[in-house]
């Protein structure tokens, strides 16, 4: 989704090939700014859902959005679209805010742009949102989410100017095994660490 966005971007900008990367950073910086804001919001929740609730029901919902995970990048069940849903829906009424800044023709307007698009509706930026949630701290989720952004970054720079054969790659079978069990291990160890005791230490993060 993003790929097509930098691609666009690329086009859209003066065609010397400085100010191209020069625009997808700034875009990256907006997007990857935008996930540690929506993360210290989570945090921000997360740590006042922990001090009325006595059990760690936001760990919980983060070990089955894991898992939910998992089974949607493996195409088993594909339940977590249902959230990317209720996202196209907030997306709706800001996509047209994104419209008024193209074409970007300066590092302003694509720094909104890329702060704009860091709201496009994703299964895997609302299972780390989950996770960030879950960890109760502004600036643990703050931070953790900071991260993911960074994480993402290979995929969505590489995917403006290869996104069909990153597309073949990611969407391998291995590739998808891979990713599909690393989140479901992710999620049964959440899990376990709740139901083991390990749970209870929410509020000392």
């Amino acid at each position: 989704m993003c790929g097509g966005i930098i691609s666009s971007l690329s086009i859209s900008s003066a065609s010397e090939n400085k100010k191209n990367w020069s625009f997808i950073v700034t875009y990256q910086i907006g997007r990857i700014s935008s996930y540690a804001v929506f993360g210290a919001t989570a945090g921000w929740l997360g740590l006042q859902f922990n001090h009325i609730s006595p059990i760690p029901i936001l760990k919980i919902l983060s070990g089955i959005l894991l898992i939910a995970m998992a089974l949607y990048m493996s195409q088993l069940w594909m339940g977590l679209s249902y959230l990317e849903k209720v996202g196209k829906l907030v997306w709706n009424k800001i996509s047209p805010l994104t419209k008024k800044l193209l074409p970007a023709t300066n590092h302003k307007q694509v720094l909104f742009l890329g702060a704009l698009w860091g709201w496009l509706p994703c299964g895997l930026v609302y299972t780390s949102l989950g996770y960030a949630l879950s960890l109760g701290n502004i600036l643990s989720s703050s931070t953790f989410m900071l991260m993911f952004g960074l994480g993402t970054l290979p995929a969505t720079i590489l995917a403006g100017g290869a996104s069909l054969s990153l597309k073949q790659f990611l969407n391998h079978k291995v590739v998808r095994v891979v990713s599909s069990l690393m989140f479901l291990g992710m999620g049964v160890f959440t899990l376990y660490m709740v139901f083991a005791g390990g749970g209870h230490g929410h509020h000392h993060h």
